[in-house]
């Protein structure tokens, strides 16, 4: 019980730093944001490009550790990679798109229902199906 605890707020801590993340890009002052996704990164002792390429279950799998928070870590992750995407244009789509992936399966295997994920969930929705029009109207001109 005690490790869960602690596992918890680990978890809890990382929220808090995609939540700084957020805010610093919506202040317009996301110089910082490279670092930050770092720290979140080193913490989940993974990178951008294992989640871009492992199956959602590898990355499940990779995530659980010994303490089987690992829907919790994906949550994170996901939402680590969409505000990512804002930094890395030329990879934007290929993160939304895991993001979204990911986000979906905790949506799915998560017991407890999150509004907040469904609203990340649509964000992104709205952005990827953004991306596929202004690729249309591009190859058209």
């Amino acid at each position: 019980m005690l490790r869960r605890d602690f596992i918890m707020v680990q978890i809890e801590e990382l929220g808090k730093v995609i939540a700084r993340i957020i805010s610093l890009r919506h202040a317009d002052t996301a110089r910082k944001n490279p670092q930050l996704v770092q720290v979140v990164y080193d913490s989940l002792k993974t990178d951008r490009a294992f989640l871009l390429n492992a199956s959602v279950e590898e990355v499940r799998e990779f995530l659980n550790g010994m303490d089987m928070a690992g829907l919790q870590r994906m949550e994170i992750a996901a939402r680590l990679l969409m505000e990512e995407s804002y930094l890395v244009a030329e990879q934007q789509r290929e993160m939304r798109l895991k993001a979204m992936e990911m986000l979906t399966h905790v949506q799915l295997h998560d017991t407890a229902f999150s509004l907040e994920r469904a609203q990340w969930l649509d964000e992104l929705d709205r952005l990827t199906a953004k991306e596929v029009c202004q690729t249309h109207a591009d190859n058209a001109d």
